[in-house]
This record gives C-alpha cells, sequence and structure tokens, in this order.
C-alpha cells in the first residue's frame, strides 16, 4: 500500500474523531465553552503535537534553511484558514439541534474546494489525474453530503 493512502487514513480518521470533543465544547448542552478558548485550546494542542513531532524525528527543526521564514508563513496562513473552517464548525454545534452525523458530511465537500484548488494551482491533470474519476467522486461527495445533512 502506498504511504500517501495510509496517510490519508489516518488523517480521515484524526479529523473524523476530532469533531467529537469540539461538538462537547460549544453545545449548549454540554461545555459551552467560548469560542476563544476553543481556539486557544486548538493553539495549544497544535504547539504540543508539533514539539512532539520535532522530538520524534530527532528533536532537531530546520531553522536554518534559507525558506524558514516564507515556510513559517505559508504555514500560518494555512493555520489560519484551517482555523476558520474549524470555528465555523464549532460555532455550528452551538446549536442543540446540529448533529455531528449531519454536519461533517457537508463540511467534507472541502475535498472538491481542495481538488479544484489543486488542479488551478499545482496543474495536477498533467500529473495524470483523471478528470472523469474526479467529476464522478466529486458528485457522489456532493450527493453523499446532501444525503446525510437532509
Amino acid at each position: 500500500m502506498k504511504s500517501w493512502v495510509i496517510a490519508g487514513i489516518v488523517a480521515a480518521f484524526a479529523y473524523g474523531v476530532y469533531s467529537i470533543p469540539l461538538k462537547y465544547l460549544s453545545s449548549d448542552k454540554y461545555s459551552k465553552a467560548p469560542l476563544e478558548l476553543i481556539a486557544l485550546g486548538l493553539a495549544l494542542g497544535v504547539a504540543v503535537t508539533a514539539v512532539l513531532f520535532a522530538w520524534l524525528r530527532g528533536g532537531t527543526v530546520v531553522l536554518g534553511s534559507p525558506q524558514v521564514m516564507s515556510n513559517l508563513l505559508i504555514g500560518a496562513l494555512a493555520g489560519a484558514v484551517w482555523l476558520i473552517g474549524t470555528l465555523a464548525v464549532t460555532g455550528a454545534f452551538r446549536d442543540p439541534g446540529t448533529n455531528v452525523s449531519q454536519l461533517i458530511p457537508l463540511v467534507n465537500a472541502n475535498t472538491l474546494v481542495a481538488v479544484v484548488l489543486g488542479l488551478i494551482f499545482f496543474n495536477e491533470l498533467a500529473n495524470g489525474v483523471s478528470l472523469s474519476r474526479i467529476m464522478i467522486g466529486g458528485s457522489l461527495i456532493m450527493v453523499g453530503g446532501y444525503i446525510l445533512s437532509a
């Protein structure tokens, strides 16, 4: 099995699991934590995980490369966009009628956004990506998200 498939499975599991504490923290029925506190908790979790990851890789972080600042800025931008999406989901969980099983499939339409942006920014059709498979898979994602959220 290719390593990117294993990474995708790990990511799917992680993203699936993280919606459970988000609902617990934000819902009126449970903790109802302020969004700012949730954002800080997420940032703390990211920071601790980054340090642990660096330690597991030998304890060194490459800060001497010439691209360190641009890489950090692009990473910060990606983190800010991720946090905006996460806070939108967390805010949606404030409504007691919001179900994880309905919201998350709708949110996972993000796959389509990522596919389109990947095709545009990285010219991935030139790398052997099948447009027909993308169209079929994307359609199935949208139909599945709609069915689960209806």
